[in-house]
């Protein structure tokens, strides 16, 4: 885990996967976008689960820009699979 602006998140280089580092780095802005786009673009299963994953993390921890997302676009599937997930880690 890393930390970003005072918020532990997964390890993400951005040099490696910079679509999901903007997306973990707009969480810290309550920015909802970055998220949407790396859930948009995640099209493999393994791929989707990992960015699933890492952003419920995210929003386990810090979750307004979940709920912006969640009340700016009702019934998106790629934020209710977050949502989802932040249910299931904080189940467990």
């Amino acid at each position: 885990m890393a930390v970003l602006g005072g918020l532990m998140l997964a390890d993400v280089d951005p040099g490696e996967d910079p679509v999901l580092a903007r997306a973990l780095a707009g969480t810290i802005r309550d920015d909802w976008r970055p998220a949407a786009d790396a859930m948009a673009s995640a099209r493999e299963w393994e791929r989707r689960a990992y960015v699933t994953l890492t952003l419920a993390t995210a929003a386990a921890r810090r979750g307004t820009w979940l709920q912006k997302w969640l009340e700016a676009r009702p019934g998106d599937r790629d934020a209710e699979a977050v949502h989802a997930a932040v249910e299931t880690l904080q189940a467990s």
